[in-house]
């Protein structure tokens, strides 16, 4: 059986402060599902019984240039300041019956972050697992300025 390596799409849309037009830095983007990421979301369908496991539904973002691979197991220089410390996404949806689900959060910057360029899903506020990252075109964010980070998850 070969694994699908893709997990979905990211879409990411920076809206500076005042101006009336927002900047798409990715849109469907294909993500990696790393292996990491996959042995939990088997885990978490099928095989765990421990109670109190979440799904993924944190999101973080870096300025890490590094280009996603199967093997990671963090998110490299995760931002953890001015409004873009790891969120438990607003919107966490799923129909039944489809191998879909959204996952998103709405990040507004408290102060200047230079060249934000990758997301990744978490399933807990700090450590844990790195389940899906994908990277966006650079965006750099002032005081006001808002990064909407969109997960389409699919399972493969």
């Amino acid at each position: 059986m070969k694994f699908k390596t893709s997990g979905g799409y990211l879409s990411a849309i920076v809206n500076k402060n005042g101006r009336r037009e927002a900047q798409v830095l990715a849109h469907l983007q294909k993500n990696l599902l790393t292996n990491n990421g996959r042995d939990a979301f088997h885990q978490l369908c099928y095989t765990n019984t421990a109670a109190g496991t979440r799904g993924f539904g944190y999101i973080a973002v870096t300025t890490d240039t590094g280009n996603p691979a199967a093997g990671d197991t963090s998110l490299a220089q995760e931002l953890a300041a001015s409004g873009f410390t790891r969120a438990d996404a607003t919107t966490k949806t799923h129909s039944a019956g489809t191998n879909s689900s959204t996952i998103e959060h709405t990040f507004t910057a408290s102060g200047t972050v230079n060249s934000i360029v990758k997301s990744g899903t978490f399933n807990n506020a700090s450590g844990t697992v790195l389940a899906h990252e994908a990277t966006f075109t650079s965006a750099s964010l002032i005081s006001g300025d808002t990064l909407k980070v969109t997960w389409t998850l699919n399972l493969g």
